[in-house]
């Protein structure tokens, strides 16, 4: 076992997943197409409409010195327009493939994430072409009129420079919206911030690079590093984050000063399992029969992931009864598992009293020095009504305490030494 592994993933080869990836992108593509030769229809009204609203000169300025470069930039302006209304259907192809391979919280980063871009894609396209573009170019013709010089404007390559800036634009804008959503959703934090930035500013300079003409070597300098810099600087406080806490979870220190960070897992069994306090430090996540929903499953490792336990201690599931896959991805997380077993110690008595449930607890160890879990033992018994105590390395079948006794499962050495210098009758049991 050398990765993570979700209660969705199955035994399906590289090649399927290949070849469903290939069949959305064709079907993306087909209707890039579809959409591109309609848009082919109207293209040029609305190429004279923005070209209308850049112009800088009150009188029009702008001509045509290359007819084959208009038109490809014609048709570059068409396929942009394809792709930019083909997006939700892309989006939803892109969502529905992700979905078995991500977490919970990875899934709703994800649609909030697209949903935003897709707002905020057409509200700063809208801004660029109409508010500030005409702006720029205005004032960098100003110069012109102020040296009396004259402005004959490539038209195509004004639309080049536009298609660049407006895709750059909406890069970062993506980019930067991502790194916020991961803060705020507490996927990105300093531990991994190295991974986080390699892939977002990989994939944006990628893309950015790739629209970019290659005759424009300061547009290409210029927008690569303000790129950067933006997205550097709304991350600041994500990418320095440090791991993120939640569900009452604390760094709790053993006695060699190493840092742990213990999850109880209060699961109810399906009702079978009775809820007790945890313990000072630990965190608590409540489920209603996670060894059978894989739902439930997949939350409790988005948990763990998200917030770096180190230790898993289940109510009343019992280890045995998770998949084998489920506890190896804990693993594979650096968590350790366990389980005090209240669903079968609920029915070792015919009374509601949860004394050994409480023990149960009160005798976990590690973060724990052992000398602290036997003072919180000693505590409980030392409070009731107990004169004999049953220990054993499992609940022997059949078994049933009267009021005056309790149990206790592989409970420390001293603990037992203390328990019979109270005058309390101490009883190995087994099955």
């Amino acid at each position: 076992m050398n990765d993570l592994h979700l209660s969705s993933d199955d035994r399906t080869t590289m090649q399927s997943h290949l070849d469903e990836l290939s069949r959305r992108l064709t079907y993306v593509l087909i209707l890039v197409i579809i959409l591109t030769g309609i848009w082919s229809v109207s293209i040029d009204e609305i190429l004279r409409y923005t070209l209308n609203r850049l112009d800088p000169c009150s009188n029009s300025c702008m001509n045509i010195f290359s007819p084959d470069e208009w038109a490809s930039t014609r048709w570059l302006s068409a396929a942009l327009l394809g792709l930019f209304t083909a997006a939700p259907f892309a989006m939803t192809q892109a969502y529905t493939f992700a979905k078995p391979g991500l977490l919970p919280s990875e899934r709703r980063g994800l649609v909030i994430w697209m949903l935003m871009m897709w707002i905020v894609s057409f509200g700063s396209l809208v801004f660029i072409l109409m508010e500030f573009l005409p702006w720029l170019y205005s004032y960098g013709h100003s110069f012109n009129s102020d040296s009396g010089l004259v402005g004959r404007y490539d038209a195509a390559e004004m639309l080049r420079v536009s298609i660049s800036i407006a895709w750059a634009m909406i890069l970062v804008l993506a980019a930067m919206s991502l790194v916020s959503i991961a803060g705020v959703s507490k996927l990105l934090w300093s531990g991994n911030a190295g991974w986080w930035r390699l892939r977002v500013h990989g994939i944006m300079l990628m893309l950015l690079w790739l629209v970019i003409p290659l005759d424009l070597p300061g547009l290409f300098f210029t927008l690569t590093i303000l790129a950067s810099g933006l997205v550097e600087l709304i991350g600041w406080k994500s990418f320095r984050a440090p791991m993120p806490i939640a569900y009452g979870l604390s760094d709790l220190l053993d006695n060699e000063g190493r840092i742990h960070r213990v999850l109880y897992v209060d699961c109810s069994c399906c009702k079978t399992s009775p809820k007790i306090s945890p313990l000072p430090g630990m965190g608590v996540v409540s489920y209603l029969a996670v060894c059978r929903n894989p739902k439930q499953q997949d939350h409790l490792i988005d948990v763990v992931k998200r917030f770096g336990a180190t230790q898993i201690v289940f109510s009343g599931c019992v280890v045995d009864s998770l998949p084998i896959q489920y506890v190896d991805s804990l693993r594979f997380l650096g968590c350790s598992v366990q389980s005090l077993d209240l669903s079968h110690l609920n029915v070792i008595r015919t009374d509601d009293n949860l004394l050994d449930c409480n023990l149960a607890m009160a005798a976990l160890t590690n973060p724990w020095s052992e000398k602290s879990a036997v003072d919180r033992c000693l505590e409980i018994i030392k409070s009731s009504n107990v004169n004999k105590l049953y220990y054993g390395e499992s609940i022997p079948f059949g078994l049933n305490l009267q009021d005056n006794e309790i149990w206790i499962t592989n409970p420390p050495t001293p603990l037992i030494e203390n328990v019979e210098q109270l005058g309390i009758s101490v009883m190995y049991s087994s099955n």
